[in-house]
């Protein structure tokens, strides 16, 4: 489902804006990211309200809040409502948090679920997982960081 802000604009508008974030994402061509802080509770209410600032590139937008314990909420949408690739996600973590940073998708238990937006999370962690899809790197990391 299109992001409810194309409501705002023409049809025309909206179909220029639509085709020109599919060209960017096929062409991995993206804008520079801008960041902009936003005012508390501008990006709606509940844990919502913690968003401080908004990442955005004419392709994806992401609010970010930081939580207690230093892990950074980067909350990703788009104009078209369409799910950010692995890749783009991917992407989108290197240049926001770091290309060392790791950052996790969760599936929460059912009663846990939200879904009033179009919103897709990644949760940026303080330190490496204890586990890896290479076992030896992630063990290495342990080490070097001790």
């Amino acid at each position: 489902m299109p992001n409810r802000a194309l409501a705002l604009v023409s049809r025309a508008q909206r179909r220029r804006l639509l085709d020109a974030e599919a060209q960017a994402r096929k062409s991995g061509s993206w804008p520079v990211w801008r960041s902009d802080p936003i005012s508390y509770g501008a990006a709606g209410y509940g844990w919502a309200a913690e968003f401080s600032t908004v990442h955005h590139n004419g392709v994806f937008a992401v609010l970010e809040r930081a939580m207690p314990d230093g892990v950074r909420h980067l909350g990703i949408s788009s104009l078209s409502g369409v799910r950010p690739t692995w890749w783009e996600a991917q992407r989108i973590k290197d240049e926001l948090a770091g290309v060392e940073a790791t950052a996790v998708e969760v599936y929460p238990p059912r009663d846990e679920v939200v879904d009033e937006a179009d919103m897709f999370h990644l949760w940026v962690l303080t330190a490496p997982l204890p586990f890896g899809l290479s076992a030896h790197r992630a063990a290495d990391k342990r080490e070097a960081e001790r």
